[in-house]
This record gives structure tokens, C-alpha cells and sequence, in this order.
């Protein structure tokens, strides 16, 4: 073999290897001059070699680090993916009891409605004097809702006969003011 080809495959592989390892500038200037002579090229040869050996092993483990790290990344994403998919359902049940909740709440809201609708027919049919004894009993609560709830004629007249104290109270809480 001639010493040009010699030359060219020995500075194709110093190549190699150092455009692996990122030394590609340090490997064009060693590439281009050329050696003292065939003894060198041999005696540089073997040192070549472990320095491409050690290389490439480093890119191998360096390629293995990458892939067991893709790998764990792979397998955090699918966690995520089925937590995703778990706290989606989740949410999806939560609204259709939310749903529920309130369709169930509005039920009662129109049955205490009626309730309260029917209360007050009651006490509108009862003479005033009956419906005062009554309402001075009641909780104040109980007695405004029905006072506001009845008409202002029949709630006057029922104010006129409950007691003052109670009366002023009851007024109070309907906010009746006088001008």
C-alpha cells in the first residue's frame, strides 16, 4: 500500500472518531500534516484505535442513557395520560350529580312554594283576630313570610290585632316605614 492511501485511511478514521467525540477542528490539522514516517503511522495506530474504542463505547452509553431515559419518560406519560383520563371521568360524574343536585333542590324549592302558597291561603281565609293569635305564636320568620305573603289589607288588619311589641317588631321586619 502506498503511503498517500495510508495516509487518507488513517485520517478517514481519526476523522471518524473525533467528529464523534466533537473534536473535529483538532482532527483536520492532525489529518493534514502528514506523519514523520511509516513507523509512526503504526506506532500511532494502535493508540488511534483505543481512543476510537473509548469513543464510540461513551457514544454507546451515552445512547443507552437516552433510551432508558425515553423509556421512563414513555411510562411517566402513560400515568399521566390514564390519571388524565381517571379525574376526566371524575369531572363527568361530578357535574351529572351537580345536575342532579339542583333538579332535586328546584323540587323542593316548588314544593316549599306551595307549601307556603297553601299557608298563606289558610290564614287569609281566618278572621284577622284569629290569624293575630296565631302569628303572635309564630317564630318572627315564619310570621313575616306569611305577613308579606298575604295582602296588605288582611295583613293590616291582622297587625291591628297582635300584640304592640310584637306588632312594631313584625313591622320592622317587613320594613314598613312610615313617611
Amino acid at each position: 500500500m502506498s503511503m498517500k492511501i495510508k495516509i487518507i485511511a488513517s485520517g478517514a478514521a481519526i476523522l471518524t472518531a473525533l467528529v464523534i467525540g466533537g473534536a473535529f477542528s483538532k482532527t483536520l490539522v492532525h489529518a493534514a500534516a502528514p506523519p514523520a514516517g511509516e513507523a509512526a503511522l503504526k506506532k500511532d495506530a494502535p493508540a488511534q484505535n483505543d481512543k476510537d474504542r473509548g469513543l464510540i463505547e461513551s457514544v454507546g452509553r451515552r445512547q443507552k442513557d437516552l433510551d432508558s431515559r425515553e423509556e421512563e419518560l414513555k411510562i411517566k406519560e402513560e400515568r399521566i395520560a390514564a390519571i388524565r383520563g381517571d379525574v376526566e371521568a371524575r369531572i363527568a360524574e361530578l357535574k351529572r350529580l351537580h345536575s342532579s343536585i339542583e333538579a332535586f333542590v328546584k323540587k323542593i324549592d316548588e314544593v316549599n312554594d306551595e307549601r307556603v302558597k297553601r299557608l298563606v291561603k289558610i290564614y287569609e281565609y281566618m278572621s284577622p283576630e284569629e290569624a293575630a293569635a296565631r302569628i303572635e305564636k309564630l317564630d318572627q320568620g315564619t310570621a313575616v313570610m306569611i305577613l308579606a305573603s298575604v295582602s296588605e289589607k288582611k295583613a293590616a288588619k291582622i297587625l291591628g290585632f297582635v300584640d304592640v311589641e310584637k306588632s312594631v317588631k313584625l313591622s320592622k321586619a317587613l320594613r314598613i316605614k312610615e313617611d
